[in-house]
């Protein structure tokens, strides 16, 4: 007889328990991620780049999250980056590997992984790629290039509302397009040009300081920002439920910053806040962006997808501080393209074409009026006096085949370490590793720009030549050599944006 009770005890109770595992609507966490626009990690003052800006509100939220201090974007461009973000590809997976780039094909993303476990996702702002599955929130300005963007957040709050009236739970990517240039926006004078800090690999020069400054002032109308998104998760009494995340995008639209392989242009702030279920943190796990979207999966109860990221629930958790063994970084723009992975500790980057010079049209265009563009010009200009210029500018144009970097004791990138014996064996390997991943992705390099395929489309073959620091006598001929790759080469159907 008790034999009987104890397996009618095991037939009521077996059930019951699979029902309290199974994720209840009420369960289901809340999403809200900001997402800043053209904003190093450097830039915040809860990390120890944090320089030349003020940022209370992302500091108070870096204080209540878990922030990753190894999170990287595979490009240092926007819209590869969102796509990556959203669908949880990499670039060689999804054919986004530039601005102006189109993916191979439909791809889900968060809207649609989310809207199958029953949430409302929305987006306001910057787009950049077909986001038509997600609800269209107004508020935020969309276009990055907009000398006066404007933001407020009742689009935002009215859509959180509905969602709780109709008892769903919600995503929100509020998608700023701060501090995207042209930097008008936000107030310079906070940042004093004799105070700003200039980073190290940079030239010192009076509009270098002027754009550190007016990029300050957009890094503070995003702390604005995250700081009114926190406010009203507070007002709506939804932030206990709510994970909220920031993350700050790739770099600065300054050299070796935005369209570069290096930590300034693909290294990302993260944090991640889920009040009651993940205690506040750092970790130094290896991340990248197209981990976020199994992550949300996977909180909201569902199975991770098959994509190139994977949850990063276990690191939340505080389980492990192991999450991949390296990040995998791509630059193909402007007709140069190198590889890189990067771990907790290295970085190696691979340059196959080292006999051409690193150029990017937006950058170095002699008549550009971006403020930019004005700083490297000054920095060329200096750089005919002063020694230590040149050999900045040297860094951001000429590259050996190899580059390893310590990045745990040299976070600028200054120090290759590829050509000592001391580093040989490091070298060697992670090189393998490289190559192992290239062919696992199937990826390949490519010189290919993007923008030269459109000149060929309306019948123009030149682009105005870079300004360099001194003329070189064959610099004519070498033009007429690259000119000729890229027509040889330059089949494709892409065009490069911004």
């Amino acid at each position: 007889m008790k034999g009987h009770w104890l397996l009618l005890a095991v037939f009521f109770i077996t059930p019951l328990r699979a029902e309290a595992e199974a994720p209840q609507a009420g369960d289901r966490p809340n999403f809200v991620i900001v997402l800043g626009d053209d904003v190093s990690w450097s830039s915040f003052g809860c990390v120890d780049g944090g320089l030349f800006t003020q940022t209370p509100n992302i500091d108070k939220l870096a204080s209540e999250s878990v922030r990753f201090t190894n999170v990287m974007c595979s490009v240092a461009q926007c819209a590869p980056a969102r796509h990556e973000l959203y669908t949880g590809l990499l670039p060689p997976t999804s054919g986004v590997y530039s601005n102006g780039s189109k993916p191979r094909r439909d791809y889900q993303n968060i809207a649609n992984y989310l809207g199958d476990r029953g949430y409302t996702v929305g987006l306001t702002g910057k787009t950049h790629f077909n986001v038509s599955d997600f609800h269209k929130i107004p508020g935020f300005e969309s276009n990055g290039n907009h000398n006066a963007p404007t933001w407020e957040m009742s689009g935002v709050k009215q859509f959180i509302e509905t969602s709780q009236s109709e008892k769903q739970p919600f995503c929100v990517v509020v998608a700023s397009v701060n501090a995207h240039h042209p930097w008008t926006i936000g107030d310079p004078s906070n940042f004093p040009l004799d105070q700003i800090t200039v980073p190290p690999p940079m030239v010192d020069t009076p509009v270098t300081r002027a754009a550190l400054a007016a990029h300050a002032a957009e890094v503070e109308v995003l702390d604005d920002q995250v700081g009114a998104t926190m406010k009203l998760l507070d007002d709506l009494k939804v932030a206990d439920d709510t994970v909220l995340i920031f993350l700050s995008e790739q770099g600065t639209a300054l050299p070796n910053g935005k369209w570069s392989i290096y930590d300034y242009g693909t290294r990302t702030l993260c944090l991640i806040r889920w009040p009651g279920k993940i205690k506040p943190a750092v970790t130094d796990a290896v991340a990248m962006y197209c981990d976020i979207s199994p992550t949300l999966v996977e909180i909201a109860g569902g199975e991770a997808p098959a994509v190139d990221g994977k949850s990063l629930l276990p690191v939340l958790k505080g389980k492990t501080s192991y999450h991949r063994d390296h990040a995998y970084l791509i630059h193909q723009a402007g007709g140069y393209t190198q590889r890189a992975i990067r771990s907790k500790d290295f970085k190696l980057v691979w340059n196959p074409e080292r006999e051409v010079d690193y150029y990017l049209d937006v950058l170095m265009k002699p008549n550009s009026s971006k403020l930019f563009a004005k700083a490297w010009r000054e920095w060329l200009d200096k750089a005919e006096t002063d020694p230590t210029a040149r050999i900045k500018i040297a860094r951001v144009l000429k590259h050996p085949e190899f580059e390893l970097y310590n990045v745990k004791k040299d976070p600028w990138e200054l120090n290759n370490l590829a050509g000592s014996p001391q580093y040989t064996h490091k070298l060697r390997e992670m090189h393998a590793k490289l190559q192992t991943e290239m062919e696992k992705l199937k990826d390949v390099f490519s010189t290919v720009d993007p923008k030269d395929v459109k000149r060929a489309r309306k019948g123009k073959t030149e682009r105005p030549k870079a300004a360099e620091p001194t003329e070189k006598p064959d610099l004519k001929a070498k033009q007429k050599r690259r000119e000729a790759r890229r027509q040889a080469r330059g089949k494709g159907d892409v065009e490069q944006a911004e």
